[in-house]
């Protein structure tokens, strides 16, 4: 197997040139787009039997619209995300690396790149994020925790006052709750915005 069928076999994605028209004409696609995907390469060249905008995310093709248009005006490539529909019906993320490719005359001729599945990125930076908001949940359970126990010392030391002498150990541990319901709601809360910066 020569190099570049190689390395294009390994690929967990596809290349593509195209037409600058309403629904990306493909000219030419790598193998890629049915391995991964699971269209056949001669259903979407040409059109024969799908558009390539008909396999993407409805929502997705204005901003590529938009991403594409602004790049061909500027005469720089452009890199976006959005989702593909696998022929199964569900959607994967991809992220699309692309330029249009001009004559000496500076007419466009076709557009060019590559497309690679990012599903796998995106589902572990949701589990991360999953775990984030799990974690926030159980801080401001710990905050609603620390402001009874705060109020649960407040109140020992009352009951501690008023039992004079025979209550001084009692004031002890009152003003130890507190102290320890300070720094952990001060933990805490450092812990919160840490989180809140994050995301």
């Amino acid at each position: 197997m020569d190099f570049q069928s190689s390395v294009l076999s390994r690929m967990n994605g596809f290349l593509y040139r195209c037409r600058a028209d309403e629904h990306y004409t493909m000219l030419d696609m790598t193998d890629g787009i049915q391995r991964i995907f699971g269209y056949p390469v001669d259903e979407i060249v040409g059109n024969r039997l799908r558009t390539f905008t008909s396999i993407m995310c409805e929502e997705d093709v204005p901003m590529m619209d938009e991403v594409v248009g602004k790049a061909l005006e500027n005469r720089t490539d452009w890199t976006l995300e959005y989702r593909i529909r696998h022929n199964k019906g569900h959607f994967l993320w991809v992220t699309e690396t692309g330029g249009g490719v001009w004559d000496k005359d500076g007419t466009l001729l076709y557009l060019e790149g590559s497309i690679v599945n990012i599903e796998l990125l995106y589902q572990r930076i949701d589990e991360q994020t999953a775990d984030m908001r799990a974690t926030a949940s159980r801080t401001a359970e710990i905050l609603h925790s620390l402001r009874y126990l705060k109020l649960l010392a407040v109140n020992a030391g009352i009951e501690a006052a008023r039992a004079g002498t025979a209550g001084a150990g009692f004031a002890v541990l009152a003003s130890e709750m507190r102290a320890l319901a300070n720094d952990s709601e001060a933990t805490a809360r450092q812990i919160a915005n840490t989180q809140r910066k994050a995301g």
